[in-house]
């Protein structure tokens, strides 16, 4: 069987594979607890689809440029002449292109290995079933995103993988901050969502209804056309309406994936356990933002005011959150924060131009950050704390956790011959060569040059702070061990891939899976010269950082300098939460008092005024009911008066009218 056939016949287990497993789980689930099987079920069918995903990429390796499609349709509706001359039919169907290839290998891979993680990590945790059901249903859903074959469809996963996450983050549900975080997960994901939709309708409004898309002619939001794949090339287009709606994808992807100005929902995402950081907040929900702003920009097409909005977010974001990831004493938020840093750098490299770019490095990211967010949660299952001055010295009890966040430290700053060198220099590079036909991207190419300093400082300070010195700088924690195997095996092979998988690009076989990336790279002088100074920020952050933290140091800031104000800046988020807050309160409060205007006033003002007319009229005709009869022949006789009066009067101007006529 050829590997064309392998993705044509397979691809849909992968979803299916941990579907099943969400409801055996999730129907067994409490039986399963008590004899600790839900877990290692979950795990078997994660491994089955890490299986088949891994087929259907090699697939895609043995036969570069293929993709498959298969499609049933859902919804069709008849043509009407004026508006759908082809009628409305919406499909549901299976895609397997060389990047929907590329992102099963992301998501099935990552999920068994954190799903493993979890059996020794999670072993105390009460809830164990619902854990286990909704993380094989988030599987399910962000795979059935990846290989969605139209835009619609995506959609409605997208909404999927947004409820899981909400479950999730607020699996501690007794405790107020997992459920607030959760609740903010959810509401501000759901702007970026409602954007992402109206962009849809924009698309829909322009191509289906023209017929000038063929794929989208029958209203199918379909992301091929007859034997050509998306990849083929983009629809193109820039008209006002479409740059639009390009930037309400922007705003989609900016919710999905934590950028600014709705980054503020993914620090708080720390709530959750460590290992839905790991996968959902690391690797895979945060990059469906990415991908999707990579489907629009190899399907439809962004304008060139679209891209430079997508440039200056992605360019921007990278350098705001990393700034504030240089001070917080979280381990966990440190690395959440450098997850919204790295995720600008993938929309940087899409807005640019550079799509496969942006995808290669989200390929590579997902695992040296996973491997940094398990060492991250071996930490804290080992001491019981996130608090990094409160660690210390753990490099002699946890030898294979420090050297795994060690791993992860380089490759997310960028050390030569790491994975995370290679694609962020991918991404420097290939803008940097844009900037001289693109000048107005050079504030951003700044931006995103000088993260790689401070990127390299922040990471290495949380490993000096937490790994370095000879002991536990509160001598309340537990004595710390390494996991068991459980939880060692995926930093062993997370470390492997944080190491060699930025390396695959150089093989042609797997680079089919990013075509048009560029395959055997060139090094040209200005490339050399860029890596350089990258390699020489990443030195400097490395240097400063040993030298505030190394050794078992504490930087003590004094509380009098203009420093100290900035580091409260950084470490109330530039105030950006609190001023949301502000804006929701007083929004939900103006709203409010004025449904209770509307509420007191018009509705009750208007029924009581007509409940006290009628009562005044009722009032007076009751008193008009005396129930004398003089009385009542004086009514009559004055009706009879007052008739006769109006006769007197009218009947002048009646026989004017009538004899005018």
């Amino acid at each position: 069987m050829s590997g064309f056939d392998v993705a044509f016949g397979w691809a849909w287990l992968i979803p299916t594979l941990t579907a099943v497993a969400f409801v055996i789980v999730g129907v067994g689930g409490r039986r399963m607890a008590r004899l600790e099987w839900g877990g290692w079920v979950a795990v078997a069918f994660s491994f089955a689809a890490m299986v088949v995903g891994i087929l259907v990429a090699i697939g895609e390796m043995l036969a570069p440029g293929s993709y498959t499609d298969s499609s049933v349709t859902w919804i069709s509706i008849p043509g009407s002449p004026g508006t759908f001359p082809n009628g409305v039919q919406l499909d549901i169907g299976i895609l397997v292109d060389p990047i929907s290839a590329l992102m099963l290998l992301v998501v099935t891979v990552v999920g068994f290995l954190v799903l493993l993680y979890s059996i020794e990590y999670m072993h105390h945790d009460s809830g164990l079933a619902r854990y286990y059901a909704e993380l094989s249903l988030f599987l399910t859903a962000m795979t059935g995103l990846v290989l969605s074959d139209n835009l619609l469809e995506f959609f409605l996963f997208w909404e999927l993988v947004g409820v899981c996450s909400y479950f999730l983050i607020g699996f501690y549900y007794e405790k107020p901050s997992a459920a607030s975080a959760a609740k903010e997960a959810f509401l501000v994901t759901r702007v970026g969502d409602v954007l992402f939709l109206l962009g849809i309708f924009i698309y829909f409004a322009v191509y289906a209804t023209s017929g000038s898309a063929p794929g989208w002619a029958a209203g199918g939001f379909k992301f091929t056309n007859g034997s050509a794949p998306f990849l083929a090339g983009a629809m193109g287009g820039n008209t006002p309406l479409l740059t639009v709606a390009g930037l309400m994808m922007l705003g989609g992807a900016a919710g999905k994936s934590a950028q600014f100005p709705l980054h503020v929902w993914l620090p708080d995402a720390m709530e959750g356990p460590t290992t839905v950081s790991a996968l959902i907040h690391a690797a895979t929900m945060v990059a469906a933002g990415v991908y999707l702003l990579a489907v629009v920009s190899l399907f439809l097409g962004f304008t060139p005011t679209d891209q430079l909005a997508i440039v200056a977010v992605g360019g921007f974001t990278t350098f705001f959150a990393a700034t504030m990831a240089v001070v917080n004493p979280d381990i966990k938020r440190v690395i959440a924060y450098s997850t919204i840093s790295q995720l600008g750098y993938m929309v940087f490299a899409v807005g640019a131009g550079f799509t496969m770019v942006g995808l290669y490095h989200l390929f590579t990211h997902a695992f040296f950050k996973a491997l940094l967010f398990l060492a991250a949660g071996s930490v804290i299952h080992a001491v019981g704390t996130q608090d990094l001055f409160k660690m210390g010295g753990l490099r002699k009890t946890m030898p294979l956790t420090a050297a795994a966040f060690a791993i992860g430290a380089l490759s997310l700053s960028g050390f030569p011959g790491s994975s995370g060198f290679f694609s962020k220099d991918d991404i420097l590079g290939s803008v940097y060569a844009t900037l001289g036909t693109h000048p107005q991207y050079w504030p951003f190419f700044l931006l995103a040059l000088l993260t790689v300093f401070l990127t390299a400082y922040y990471i290495f300070r949380a490993w000096f702070l937490a790994f370095g010195g000879d002991g536990p700088r509160d001598a309340t924690l537990p004595h710390a061990h390494e996991p068991g195997w459980t939880m060692r095996l995926p930093l062993v092979v997370l470390s492997a891939l944080a190491i060699g998988a930025g390396a695959l690009v150089f093989d042609p076989a797997f680079a089919s899976l990013l075509p048009g990336i560029g395959v055997p790279p060139t090094f040209r002088g200005a490339d050399l010269a860029l890596s350089a100074v990258s390699v020489g920020l990443v030195a400097c952050g490395f240097g400063l950082a040993y030298s505030f933290w190394g050794g078992g140091r504490v930087f003590e800031l004094s509380e009098s300098t203009w420093a100290a104000r900035v580091r409260a800046l950084l470490l109330h988020r530039y105030y950006f939460k609190a001023g949301y807050d502000w804006i929701g309160l007083r929004a939900t409060y103006t709203v409010a008092r004025a449904a209770d205007f509307v509420e007191r006033y018009v509705i009750d003002g208007t029924v009581r005024g007509f409940e006290r007319l009628f009562a005044g009229l009722s009032d007076g005709l009751r008193r008009v009911q005396t129930g004398v009869v003089s009385d009542y022949a004086a009514y009559v006789v004055g009706g009879l008066v007052g008739f006769l009066l109006l006769l007197v009067f009218l009947a002048p101007w009646l026989l004017q009218t009538v004899g005018g006529g």
